[in-house]
């Protein structure tokens, strides 16, 4: 089985699983204090819920990794991968142009890291989703703030402010441009379209995955703002994995690379301070290399994940003790491997301090592989174009 199928069935159990918690929510609304009236309402799961079933399950993110493991090469992946996420219901909100509206930024960033032998810093992937419930593959068509926001994703070289204090400012300007940094004709960010029935059969859903992936192309003369899905979730995220997807960024950033600044500080903010400086297996990793601080991060929000939510149905508790022990060993393990191939000198780490501002930030789903050889090129626009339509 490809890495693609494993992955559609995990993003299909994600669905499910969203759709179960919805069905319990309506049918025990009296518990949230809501009437019977206002949960007949309800239709589906909103955008939010879907997005936090990708990234906020321990026991998905388990099986992914365990995916991720079985498919790479053990050139590409000596051992189990770290797989991590952080949910933030509310995206961090933009301005841009001379309208004052402000729109969310994302709904999710996918961050990519691979830690290569030899190497002092690792490679990089990060890219942006926009999610949009519908029936079709397709967000339909965008007016008012989604049209706003849709220009945004169809010109990154567009500047943005953070009028809340969401982000803070860029290196080297007062306004960021995030088409600065290495890379820029890679496909930086998408909307994601889920399907906002119990099952995407029959709704021309790519390979029948229940996301689907499309760019925002600029409106030609006649036509609306629109984004249509032409590439699976599952597709997507495959190769994702292997590095074809998804823009570079580094974790050492020029004043002229936006880019890197801006997923090096949502990492940050993303991750709670408590899992920032707490300390897993014994190791304080990023006073070895500084790019290890994202493993601890997001290796200490994994720990604490499994810690406090329901055992696997499929494991003992034993068994998902000792799996827990083994992944953290793991990651530990491949990291100390990973120091010790280079000799080179790094210039010490700053002392991490708690980013100013507000708490919280972009919904984040990381993933990080240690191993030999390098991550795939990355390719410019890996989403298929969709078809031309007739102006209406």
């Amino acid at each position: 089985m490809t890495l693609a199928a494993d992955l559609q069935k995990l993003i299909e159990q994600s669905c499910n699983t969203a759709w179960s918690q919805f069905d319990w929510v309506k049918s025990h609304a009296a518990l949230y204090g809501l009437s019977r009236r206002t949960a007949d309402k309800w239709t589906a799961p909103g955008e939010p819920a879907f997005v936090s079933m990708l990234v906020d399950a321990p026991v998905l993110r388990r099986k992914l990794a365990k995916a991720i493991q079985a498919a790479l090469p053990p050139e590409s992946s000596k051992e189990l991968p770290l797989v991590s996420g952080v949910f933030h219901a509310w995206g961090p909100k933009v301005r841009f142009g001379k309208s004052v509206t402000q729109v969310e930024l994302a709904d999710l960033l996918l961050v990519r890291h691979h830690f290569r032998t030899g190497e002092t810093r690792p490679e990089g992937r990060a890219l942006l989703l926009r999610a949009a419930a519908s029936t079709t593959p397709r967000t339909g068509r965008l007016t008012a703030r989604a049209a706003h926001g849709f220009d945004l994703y169809a010109d990154w070289t567009t500047p943005i402010a953070f009028p809340n204090g969401d982000f803070g400012p860029p290196p080297g300007g007062d306004k960021w441009i995030l088409a600065q940094g290495p890379s820029p004709e890679v496909t930086m960010g998408v909307y994601g379209v889920v399907s906002s029935q119990r099952s995407c059969k029959g709704q021309k859903f790519p390979d029948n995955c229940p996301w689907a992936v499309g760019v925002a192309l600029p409106p030609e003369p006649g036509h609306s703002r629109e984004s249509r899905g032409t590439l699976s979730l599952a597709a997507a995220l495959e190769g994702f994995v292997m590095g074809r997807h998804g823009r570079p960024w580094s974790t050492v950033a020029s004043a002229d690379d936006h880019w890197s600044a801006f997923v090096r500080e949502a990492l940050e903010r993303s991750v709670p301070w408590e899992h920032q400086v707490q300390r897993v297996g014994g190791v304080d990793l990023p006073r070895k290399r500084a790019a290890l601080a994202y493993i601890q991060s997001f290796l200490a929000v994994e720990v604490n994940a499994k810690l406090t939510s329901t055992v696997d149905r499929e494991q003992s508790f034993e068994a998902y003790v000792d799996d827990l022990i083994a992944s953290v060993d793991a990651v530990g393990r491949q990291a100390k491997e990973w120091v010790a191939s280079s000799n080179v000198a790094e210039e010490a780490p700053a002392p991490r301090t708690a980013p100013e501002g507000p708490r919280g930030g972009v919904s984040v789903l990381y993933v990080a592989t240690f191993g030999d050889a390098p991550l795939a090129e990355a390719q410019g626009d890996w989403v298929p174009p969709p078809p031309a339509t007739p102006a209406t």
